[in-house]
């Protein structure tokens, strides 16, 4: 009897979901979950945007090498006093002017490769944006299994120990266990139905946890069912390649180039700006004005002096440059140190959940046999009860493991600034 009910109780409590949600409360699969945050999660929702204003900037940015042109309407009315007479002109312009630059010392280069360089810096900063929320939407949809399954099997962890209370309680009343065992095992159904108190409450916080990734009031019910997909490890790869990939080192990268360009631009005011404008006007007394003026001016300035300013602006520019350099080189080998522990982190994850499988089957079967043995008066409460603890310490471990495996490789896939969010 006791081996059948052991046979049940195991694979139940591994597979039960746990708390349900209302009744309203639609499950939330993997593949929803991961639609729902990529449309709604507000940190991706805010990088999208910026990189859409990154994009406009560097659209903007262009307009430099383009003609400018401006156009106006103006009255003057002039009056001069000669002592004895006073006399009065007015008059209506309309005018038409046309602005091109010729050569401004390559600034208006150097605004564009720094536009550019800014919009790389913000698409790298949304894909690392995109890995943190597909790590965390992973950890959060894993959060909340556990927390499902936990309350599950701490719900069978209680019947179990119940069991084992009415067992004991039988035999100390027939006088083959002592007070001390009747003792133990009534205090482990109460440390029992603690532990699914704490499981029950933890559910709470993981669906919370949920919800703030999905971009839902952390108020709704929540409820997760399937599984997220997970992958082998396979061969290490070259974390030295693949380091240039990451987000993280892309955007110092680009934030060298955006220093490359401002010193660019530094240096641009030093040289001479070259500028041709052509103006189409008419004068007149009266409004529309008949009487044409046309005008066509090159204009070269050249800065001599500016008080030391200009210099100093190159300066300030040649240093960014090289705290920018530094920041890249300090980033890369910051990347490579996470990329390689993270894959360490992955592959162990993906053994122990193996080396707790294994565990929990062998706890398993060594329970039976012990609890049996132990209704037969083959074995002593304190061997059974140790065996009984063991089993459920492995079951609480494998359910851990699980969890752990699944957030190990989400982080794994963050160090490389890749995840399930399209």
């Amino acid at each position: 009897m006791f081996a059948a009910k052991a046979r049940l109780v195991i694979p139940v409590a591994l597979a039960l979901a746990g708390v349900p949600a209302a009744a309203s409360a639609e499950p939330v699969t993997w593949e929803r979950a991961v639609q729902e945050a990529a449309r709604t999660n507000p940190d991706l929702r805010a990088a999208r945007s910026t990189l859409d204003s990154s994009r406009y900037q560097t659209r903007a940015a262009r307009g430099g090498y383009f003609p400018q042109v401006s156009g106006g309407v103006g009255y003057t009315d002039v009056s001069r006093d000669s002592g004895a007479f006073t006399t009065s002109e007015s008059g209506y312009t309309t005018a038409l002017s046309v602005t091109q630059n010729l050569f401004s010392g390559f600034q208006d280069q150097g605004l564009v490769e720094q536009a550019q360089a800014n919009f790389a810096a913000t698409r790298a900063r949304l894909d690392g944006i995109r890995a943190q929320v597909s790590r965390d939407l992973k950890a959060a949809f894993a959060g909340m299994q556990y927390a499902q399954q936990n309350v599950g099997l701490s719900r069978d962890i209680v019947r179990r120990r119940e069991e084992n209370l009415r067992l004991v309680e039988l035999r100390f009343e027939g006088g083959r266990e002592n007070r001390g065992a009747y003792l133990v095992t009534r205090a482990a159904v109460s440390e029992a139905r603690y532990e699914l108190l704490q499981a029950e409450q933890a559910v709470y916080s993981a669906r919370a946890e949920l919800a703030r990734v999905l971009g839902r009031s952390p108020a709704e019910d929540l409820e997760v069912v399937g599984n997220v997909p997970i992958e082998a490890p396979g061969r290490a790869p070259d974390f030295s390649r693949l380091a240039q990939q990451v987000p993280g080192f892309r955007e110092a990268e680009a934030q060298q180039n955006f220093a490359l360009a401002g010193a660019k631009i530094s240096r641009s005011n030093l040289l001479p700006s070259l500028d041709l404008q052509g103006t189409v006007a008419r004068d007149g007394e009266d409004w529309a004005p008949q009487d044409d003026r046309r005008q066509i001016s090159l204009n070269l300035s050249i800065p001599i002096y500016s008080g030391g300013r200009n210099y100093y602006d190159v300066q300030s520019a040649a240093a960014n440059v090289e705290a920018a350099a530094s920041t890249r080189d300090s980033t890369e080998a910051q990347v490579l140190v996470q990329l390689r522990q993270m894959h360490a982190a992955y592959v162990e994850s993906v053994q122990k959940l193996q080396v707790d499988r294994e565990s929990l089957d062998a706890a398993a079967v060594r329970a039976e046999i012990t609890r049996a043995r132990y209704d037969n008066g083959l074995v002593s409460f304190e061997e059974w009860d140790r065996v009984e603890n063991d089993l459920i310490q492995r079951q609480r471990s494998y359910v851990l493991s699980q969890r752990q495996r699944i957030v190990a490789e989400a982080n794994w896939e963050l160090a490389q600034g890749r995840g399930a969010i399209p």
